[in-house]
């Protein structure tokens, strides 16, 4: 019944979170957002995979983005979604985030395939948090 756009996001945000059990994917490849919603569990490629898929069926504009997560003092590989609302939101539905916090460095925009973009970086970027 909710019409506003950012309302829906929060709201997806929070049933996506509230929904899915965090669990390490049992199979490498990409997951379906019907297949996600069926185990409702999986990392966080499967609470975006769901979000995204969602968020689309709702008409609201939304993209994967991937990149680095500062968590307890250390960056962590991690996916999360951006939503256009007159520009481009990040959102956390993992970490039951909107919008995400400023510990988010975005890398890669787009799905697995955008994703592998991070593998020559990984152990070559240096980061100081100031």
């Amino acid at each position: 019944r909710e019409r506003g756009p950012a309302r829906v996001a929060a709201l997806l945000t929070h049933w996506v979170h509230h929904s899915l059990q965090r669990t390490t994917p049992a199979s490498g490849t990409a997951p379906s957002a019907v297949t996600v919603l069926e185990n409702k569990s999986g990392d966080c490629n499967e609470f975006v995979t769901l979000f995204v898929a969602l968020a689309r069926s709702a008409g609201l504009p939304a993209r994967t983005v991937s990149g680095l997560l500062y968590l307890r003092g250390k960056f962590y590989y991690h996916t999360w979604v951006e939503i256009y609302l007159n520009d481009w939101v990040a959102l956390d539905p993992t970490f039951d985030q909107y919008p995400a916090d400023a510990a988010h460095l975005r890398i890669a925009v787009g799905g697995l395939a955008r994703q592998v973009e991070l593998i020559p970086r990984i152990g070559r970027l240096k980061l100081e948090v100031l």
